[in-house]
């Protein structure tokens, strides 16, 4: 039996933001915000406020006080604020203008002018406008201390970035200033590229800055799936086991006992070292398709997959992946009804949420010894690099190499896992979202190395093909990130796959997709047009 519907990528186009057939954005100085407009946009993650990150139609002074508490300027969208906004949106924008051009550096990237609508907003930004709160972990950030205002913004470089890493042109609709970060891009995950300027720092470059376990290993490349995927399999199975025993230990009142959880560790490290791929593929189909998944599984494996990329040892392999685990252990004591809360939080419950890095670090410090730089970084987790973390403010160097990396670990699994009351974003508007924020909230290097970790479409992700069927990301070629082989799950109007006529008569879908070259539009999130991705890999292998 002939595997179906797999096909090989041809090309990756991305569409430009001129595909994309959004209402104008204005952008605006947050004091002049209004009840009765739709704030769509901030100019930092929404889980840096208590603000819920579908957008805010502002209708109290509860709200406006937060808005003007939390963010410097904000972008409305006049086509969902209140019949006959229009003329005071402008008007604001207008206002704003003068104070706005006097900031150093436009935290929105290259826009124009404040009075000018600014269609070419992020996509990663306009894709989160009507998408419900993800994940509770992104209503526990601190708000930033009043000083920030003049150092939140990225840098021109970072939003550079942006664009180099998840930007890609459409061939005949290039933009012109923009031309530069497709080369750049795939030359960054093919090894190559001359913009030595562009290019991510080496892992040399990063040894010389954080120290010997950096570059210390080069790993093999990961088989195919197939053939380690049991023991993966079973690895993941056993560390998700081993997590919600400590989680239901904490929550009877026990002292959390991690000797099992340690020992489960070693074992997922050792798998991971071998079979990343394999491991990435169990956790995708456990986290779409178990009832309730425990999301720290998610956190363990990027946190310690992204130290394999920057060729750590296991046994830095192994504090990374107990780091995952455990960094939100706190919230096991937090009323449930209190992390899934949709809506704005009070900022008695704001505070309470943001007290799971001391409850967990007290928790772990009565338990079982952890190696100081795991409780460190569990500590440094919501850090930011501008002072507006918490618990502690830190800010740039104060924070460690496993803090930044925790740090920027734990905002991206936030971002695309899939969640019963959120809706999450696709991996490519997260990790662009992640690279509007290096330079103020995350290392810069460790971003570009992490988007890198991650690749483009990474296995167990959904695509969408430029012919409109819906595919899953099964596996890649061995050695590259950018032509991942798929299966076909929906049809072009994303109904079930159905026969297909054409002259020779009525064709079967795997006869059409079998083995046939397609290009991806664009990625999807996790859970989208109600899909889950099936264990492909149960059915008989191809003969």
């Amino acid at each position: 039996m002939n595997t179906p519907f797999v096909a090989d990528l041809e090309e990756i186009v991305y569409p430009t933001t001129s595909d994309v057939a959004e209402g104008d954005l204005y952008r605006i100085d947050a004091r002049r915000v209004l009840a009765g407009m739709f704030v769509a946009e901030l100019d930092r993650p929404w889980g840096d406020t208590p603000l819920p990150d579908s957008g805010l139609l502002v209708e109290s002074d509860d709200e406006l006080g937060a808005i003007r508490k939390h963010c410097h300027c904000v972008r409305v969208d006049p086509a969902r604020s209140l019949p006959g906004m229009l003329d005071a949106i402008k008007a604001a924008a207008v206002l704003s203008n003068d104070h706005l051009l006097t900031l150093a550096g436009d935290p929105f990237g290259d826009e124009p002018d404040a009075g000018t609508p600014s269609p070419a907003s992020s996509r990663a930004q306009r894709r989160r406008r009507g998408v419900s709160r993800r994940d509770a972990s992104w209503r526990d950030e601190a708000p930033p201390p009043a000083a920030r205002r003049d150092d939140v913004h990225p840098t021109s470089e970072g939003r550079g970035r942006v664009r180099a890493l998840l930007k890609i042109a459409n061939e005949g609709r290039v933009i012109p200033e923009r031309s530069g970060a497709v080369a750049r891009l795939r030359g960054w995950f093919s090894g190559g590229g001359t913009d030595a300027a562009r290019k991510p720092r080496s892992l040399e470059e990063l040894r010389a800055r954080w120290g010997d376990a950096i570059g210390a290993v080069e790993y093999e490349e990961s088989p195919p799936i197939r053939d380690s995927l049991a023991e993966a399999r079973a690895a993941h199975a056993r560390l998700v086991l081993a997590a919600d025993s400590v989680v239901a230990q904490v929550r009877q009142g026990a002292t959390p006992a991690l000797a099992a959880l340690d020992d489960a560790a070693g074992a997922f490290v050792d798998t991971l070292q071998r079979a990343p791929d394999a491991l990435r593929w169990a956790e995708a189909v456990y986290a779409q398709n178990a009832p309730r998944p425990n999301p720290a599984a998610a956190v363990a494996l990027n946190l310690a997959g992204f130290g394999r990329a920057l060729g750590m040892p296991a046994a830095s392999l192994r504090e990374l992946a107990l780091i995952g685990v455990l960094l939100d252990l706190g919230k096991a004591l937090l009323p449930r009804e209190l992390l899934e809360q949709p809506g704005v939080l009070a900022p008695h419950d704001f505070a309470l949420v943001q007290q799971h890095v001391t409850i967990g670090l007290d928790l772990l410090e009565r338990g079982a010894a952890l190696a100081p730089p795991v409780l460190r970084a569990i500590g440094e987790h919501h850090e930011r690099l501008d002072g507006s973390g918490y618990p502690r403010r830190l800010r740039g160097d104060e924070i460690g190499l496993y803090g930044r990396m925790a740090a920027i670990v734990d905002a991206f699994s936030g971002l695309t896992a899939l969640r019963a009351y959120a809706n999450p974003l696709s991996v490519e508007d997260a990790l662009s979202a992640l690279n509007e924020w290096a330079g103020s909230l995350f290392c810069p290097d460790l971003v570009e190395r992490f988007v890198l970790s991650i690749g483009l479409f990474p296995i167990g992700t959904l695509v969408e093909l430029c012919s409109g069927e819906v595919a899953a990301v099964i596996d890649r070629p061995r050695g590259t990130r950018s032509h991942p082989k798929l299966v076909v799950m929906t049809g072009a109007d994303k109904g079930p796959l159905r026969p297909v006529r054409d002259r020779t008569g009525r064709q079967d879908p795997e006869e059409v997709y079998s083995g046939a070259s397609v290009r991806i539009a664009r990625g999807l999130p996790c859970g989208v047009f109600g899909l889950r991705l099936p264990d492909y890999y149960s059915r008989p292998p191809e003969r």
